[in-house]
Order: C-alpha cells, then structure tokens, then sequence
C-alpha cells in the first residue's frame, strides 16, 4: 500500500511537467512569424540545351520499321534556374 502512495505523487509531478512544456511552447509557437527577404530574388535565367527530339517514320530503314528519333529544329528546349522546362520556337530550318 505504501508503494501506491508514493507513485501518486510522482506521478502528478511528471504530468504536471509535460503540461507545463505542452503550455510554453503552446504560447511560444504561435509568436514566431516568418520575415521577409530583404535581398531581391535574382531573375531566372535560361540554359538553352537543344533542340526537339520527335519520332518519324523512316521509309528507308528495311529492318526496324517505326518511329525513329528526328530532331526537329524548329523548336529549341531550355532549362530555367528555377528548374521549369521550357520551349521556344527556332529561326533555323
């Protein structure tokens, strides 16, 4: 009986201190606010890789027939600093 008597008290002590913790960062978490930058993001630029790769039929080709990789320069493909992928249309033929 004297063992129970004694874990009452321990533990009330140790809820006692996890709702103390639960309570300060409670109040803590909602004072945080996030700051602007105060540098200016640089543009994106763009890495211009090559050219479009299309498949087209080759009538020449007698042992695998299908669609076989062409490029087609029309259209050239970049990558951004920012990571988008993007197209533009070519003036070579």
């Amino acid at each position: 009986m004297r063992v129970l008597l004694n874990m009452k008290p321990k533990l009330f002590i140790a809820a006692g201190l996890v709702a103390a913790v639960v309570a300060a960062t409670s109040i803590y978490i909602p004072g945080v606010r996030a700051q602007q930058s105060r540098t200016a993001t640089p543009p994106a630029t763009t890495n211009w890789l090559g050219y479009l790769v299309v498949g087209q039929n080759d009538t020449t080709d007698a042992i695998a027939s299908g669609p076989h990789p062409t490029v087609t320069r029309q259209v050239q493909i970049g990558l951004r600093s920012d990571g988008v992928l993007v197209w533009r249309q070519s003036n070579s033929k």
